[in-house]
């Protein structure tokens, strides 16, 4: 996907780097340096990693940061893992253990956010935070047809530069791909899940966003006993608005991280 590490990342700062989940093949996009905070670990949604390339530089400021290429869409199949969230979130998982992996902040964006609810129940000794940011999906957006009411009025407030980034991932999903993973996304109950977290967590949405509303990511982050930030924007917000997610991150992993007075 030429169109990955996505635009505004600049040349030289990324590594494209190639690893194994079960033997099956997983790309990884690195950048960053180890500091004293946590490594952070983002997983995108619907296998389109792309429009997290602004935040991720950003965070690279500060701490490593890698991007998983999961479910990993190649030539109209997933390649990494079952495009599903509990086959993105087994995967998460299993690659967290073969590279006995600790310590990390695992974030996950839109229904790459209900994966890494589910990484977080496997292998909780592996993190130091959770982050779950746009989770999809409202319960009361849960249909074919409300959530076709709620994308129109949420891609409105989104920015065409997004295209882009995301469209090469989607191709290769054949579109069928995308379609079966959004379905599966949609009988998912992250809800279900949250009350059992037994770590930090903070949840971030768009003021707009429709798929993961306020209300909805506050509840949320009450159930998992988190925090909550509403960022300007809409499902998306951390495209166009990488500053301000990367602040909400960085703050966050700044107090785990913190010595326990």
């Amino acid at each position: 996907m030429r169109a990955w590490p996505g635009r505004g990342a600049p040349a030289g700062s990324w590594q494209l780097r190639h690893d194994s989940i079960g033997g099956r093949p997983v790309r990884l996009l690195v950048a960053g340096t180890p500091t004293d905070l946590p490594e952070v670990v983002m997983l995108p949604g619907l296998g389109a990693p792309g429009y997290l390339a602004p935040w991720a530089r950003r965070v690279a400021g500060w701490t490593r940061v890698t991007v998983l290429d999961l479910p990993g869409w190649r030539w109209g199949r997933a390649r990494a893992c079952p495009p599903t969230v509990a086959g993105v979130g087994a995967a998460v998982a299993d690659w967290l253990a073969a590279g006995d992996r600790r310590g990390v902040v695992l974030l996950g964006h839109s229904t790459g956010a209900q994966a890494v609810s589910v990484t977080a129940l496997r292998v909780p000794d592996r993190l130091a935070g959770l982050v779950l940011a746009g989770p999809t999906f409202d319960p009361a957006a849960r249909g074919a047809l409300r959530l076709v009411r709620r994308g129109a009025s949420t891609f409105a407030r989104e920015r065409w530069a997004e295209i882009p980034a995301v469209l090469p991932s989607y191709l290769h999903s054949g579109g069928y791909g995308v379609l079966g993973f959004l379905r599966d996304a949609m009988h998912d109950r992250p809800e279900e899940r949250a009350g059992q977290l037994r770590l930090p967590v903070l949840v971030l949405t768009g003021e707009w966003d429709g798929f993961a509303p306020p209300a909805w990511a506050h509840r949320l982050a009450g159930l998992a006993s988190g925090r909550c930030t509403v960022l300007p924007g809409a499902h998306n917000a951390c495209f166009p608005y990488p500053a301000a997610a990367d602040a909400a991150l960085r703050d966050a992993v700044r107090d785990w991280a913190a010595p326990a007075a």
